[in-house]
This record gives structure tokens, C-alpha cells and sequence, in this order.
């Protein structure tokens, strides 16, 4: 009898444990079943045996991922939807979920962000870093949308100023889940030139300001006691007052000069000349000038060879003069400047060397903005305009050319200008 007992025991024992292994395993493929989001075979081996309830269990699951799918698959083609009207724009756009996760990037926003394009299915603070931009999202949660507002966003590159505005989406009409959608309008290019262009207005203003202030002075003094004045206090007032004068006129029309060349579309007079005759002979021009004032020009030329360029003579001739005119400033009496070529496939480069201190590694990026000077009050004693250069640069780029600087040896600045050689065989012109 003890022994039928233990049989009958052991069976029971064997069958729920049978049950239980098999409900683990269930609940192993409802599992995953979840987390892959497939639907469960009912006719499974692991669900053989087991109760009613879980038979039904499994297909609530199954409906459940069914829909879940098709909630998917209507947000999916809603986005591609959204990505082909919005895609093309020339404005970022940006739509993130409830919970801030990025849903969908423009090209336009990947092009300023490159981050973003790996950052879809993330946090959009992964992407972007701008507290202020998720403050934004913040409010427009509260508000629904309908916020413009600009906020700077932080960039390896420099710091990018955008003009936001946005709306909210529903992502699907059966569920509450709303998305939002940002414009993103990049005002960057305004905000700097705003700022070039209040810095300009000041730098015009000071240097206008000096010699108005100067001459003014002066002759309100000739005024109130020429009668009473030394014949050479007199001249020596008239002499401040003129010299004054002339710089006031040669800033006035710079400012005129890179006026046009700013604001007009370029009118070039194109001719084709052999680049290294007229080098040799602008050369003994400067040659004669320097060589009163104790300095000396040494040229540097390609040796038997001739390249022909399409030029606006006359504008590249002023781009010259400005370069030596710059040069001579800086350099030091019985000093030397150097003008020179080289000659490349399909460019010439063309450079004007002093003997000067040279510029700092940081400014030399800047040296061709309007009235940038590296040394302002040796500048101003030197009676540079500060327009000098930002006119050759002008210039230059209307020739569809490249200008740029560069120290050279212990001291010194060469300032070189590429321009493209002429395509076709010309005849050159006479000059």
C-alpha cells in the first residue's frame, strides 16, 4: 500500500512539475514575445497542457501587439509623409514626442547639425545643446505651440543663432501621444553682419571724428586769435589743419571706394595682358618712388616664361599699389619689400612682402576687415585709413580670385592674391 502511495505521489509530483516547467517557459516566450513584438503561435508546444486562461492570455497579447504595429506602421508613414513635404526645405526641421525623443530630422538641419542625423530615436538634448532651446520645448508643451522665439545654440564651429517657431502635431487620431514640430530658421549670417555692421558704423564714426575734431580745434583757434597769433604758430596751425584735411578726404573716398565695390554689381573692363612684362613694368614705378624714401624693391619673377590673365587692369593695378602702399608703412627705412609671381597650372599667385613686424597668428584672419588694425595707434601714426586691405580683398573676389596672409621668416607679412589664368589662347593688350 506505502508503495502505491509513493507511486501516485511521485506522479502528482511529476505532472505539476511537468505544469510548471511549462508555464516557465510560456512565460519565457511571452517574454520575448514582448519584447521583439511577434505573435505567438497558439498551436506552440509550449502552451500545450497548459489552462484556458492562458490560451486566452495569449491572444490579448497577440491583439495587442497587432496593434501596436499598426499604431507603429500610421506613425511611420506619417513621418515620411512629413519628411517628404518638409524634407527639401530650406529651413531646419525638427519633430520630437512627448518625452523629447527626436522623431524626425530635415537635411536642412542636419547640414548646420550633423549630430542630429545619429541622434533620431534619442533625446533631442543629444543632438542639441542649448538650455535655452529646451526651456523653449518646455513652454511650448504648456502652450500648445504657436512660440517664436531666437535661441543660440552651442557648435564646435562657433555659436549658430536661430529663429524658432512651432506647432503641435497628433501623431495618431486613436491615440493621445502629440508630437511637436520646430522651424528652425538660421539667422546667423544676419546677426553677424548687424554686428559688422554697428562696428563699422562706430569705426567710421572714430575715425571720422579725429580729424573733424582736429581741424575743428585748430580753426576755431586761428579764428579767435589770428590777430594776436606768431606768423609760425599761424602756419603751424594751418599746417595741422591741412594735413588733417587730406587724410579726412583719402578716408572719405576709401569709404566711398569700398562703398561701390560692397553694393554694385562688378563692372570689370577684362583684358589680357602677359602678367610678368607688366609686373616688370609697375616695378620701376615703385622702384622710383621707394628709392626717395631710402627703401628698396627687389622682384622676384618666373624666368622666361609669360602667362596671360584676364584682368580689370586698372582695379588690380590699385590692388598693387595698396599692397606696397601697405608695406611700405611697415617697413623700416633702407628696408627692403619684395614683389613677386609664381606660376601655377591653372592660377597665378602674386605676392607683396615687407621687412615689418609682421601681424600676430591670430589676427592675420582678420587684417582684411573694414578698420581692423592690429596695432591701432601705430597704425593711425602711419596714416593708414584702415580700408586699405578690406578693398583689395573686394577687389580680388570680384576677379573670382583668393587674398590672404602670412608671416614670413623671423619678420615680416606677405600678403598673396591668387587669380585664374586666362582659359583660351588672347592676344595681349598694350599697356
Amino acid at each position: 500500500m506505502s508503495y502505491f502511495l509513493l507511486a501516485v505521489t511521485a506522479i502528482i509530483a511529476a505532472l505539476y512539475a511537468l505544469r510548471y516547467y511549462r508555464q516557465k517557459r510560456a512565460i519565457r516566450l511571452l517574454s520575448e514575445s514582448l519584447a521583439t513584438r511577434t505573435s505567438i503561435l497558439t498551436h506552440s508546444s509550449e502552451f500545450r497542457g497548459t489552462s484556458r486562461n492562458w490560451m486566452e492570455l495569449v491572444g490579448e497579447l497577440n491583439k495587442l501587439i497587432a496593434e501596436i504595429d499598426r499604431l507603429d506602421k500610421q506613425s511611420s508613414d506619417r513621418l515620411r509623409q512629413i519628411e517628404t513635404t518638409l524634407g527639401n526645405l530650406q529651413e531646419g526641421v525638427l519633430i520630437v514626442d512627448r518625452d523629447n525623443y527626436i522623431l524626425l530630422v530635415n537635411n536642412a538641419l542636419q547640414k548646420l547639425f550633423p549630430a542630429l542625423g545619429a541622434s533620431v530615436g534619442k533625446r533631442v538634448e543629444s543632438g542639441l545643446h542649448s538650455s535655452e532651446f529646451l526651456e523653449f520645448i518646455r513652454e511650448v508643451k504648456r502652450a500648445g505651440g504657436g512660440i517664436g522665439k531666437e535661441i543660440v545654440f552651442s557648435d564646435p564651429q562657433g555659436d549658430v543663432w536661430m529663429e524658432v517657431s512651432a506647432a503641435r502635431l497628433e501623431a495618431a487620431e486613436e491615440a493621445n501621444t502629440p508630437w511637436y514640430l520646430f522651424v528652425l530658421h538660421n539667422t546667423t549670417k544676419l546677426k553677424v553682419l548687424e554686428s559688422m555692421r554697428k562696428q563699422f558704423v562706430a569705426n567710421a564714426s572714430h575715425e571720422l571724428k579725429t580729424p573733424v575734431s582736429v581741424i575743428k580745434g585748430y580753426a576755431e583757434t586761428l579764428v579767435a586769435d589770428h590777430a594776436g597769433m606768431e606768423i609760425e604758430d599761424r602756419h603751424r596751425f594751418l599746417d595741422v589743419i591741412q594735413r588733417h584735411s587730406e587724410r579726412l578726404a583719402l578716408l572719405i573716398n576709401e569709404l566711398l571706394s569700398l562703398s561701390r565695390l560692397e553694393n554694385e554689381s562688378p563692372k570689370l573692363e577684362l583684358s589680357a595682358i602677359d602678367v610678368t612684362g607688366w609686373l616688370k613694368e609697375l616695378s620701376f614705378d615703385y622702384r622710383q618712388s621707394l628709392g626717395l624714401e631710402g627703401r628698396e624693391l627687389l622682384l622676384n619673377l618666373p624666368e622666361k616664361r609669360s602667362v596671360m590673365l584676364r584682368i580689370d587692369v586698372l582695379k588690380i593695378r590699385q590692388v598693387l599699389d595698396n599692397l606696397v602702399e601697405n608695406a611700405k608703412k611697415y617697413t623700416p627705412a633702407e628696408g627692403k619689400i619684395g614683389i613677386g609671381c609664381s606660376i601655377e597650372e591653372n592660377s597665378i599667385e602674386i605676392w607683396v612682402e615687407d621687412e615689418g613686424p609682421g601681424v600676430p597668428e591670430a589676427d592675420l584672419s582678420r587684417i582684411f576687415e573694414r578698420f581692423y588694425r592690429v596695432d591701432k595707434g601705430r597704425s593711425r601714426d602711419t596714416g593708414g585709413t584702415g580700408l586699405g586691405l578690406s578693398i583689395v580683398k573686394h577687389i580680388i573676389d570680384w576677379h573670382k580670385g583668393r587674398v590672404w596672409a602670412e608671416n614670413v621668416g623671423n619678420q615680416g607679412l606677405r600678403v598673396s592674391f591668387r587669380l585664374p589664368v586666362a582659359e583660351s589662347p588672347v592676344v595681349a593688350k598694350a599697356i
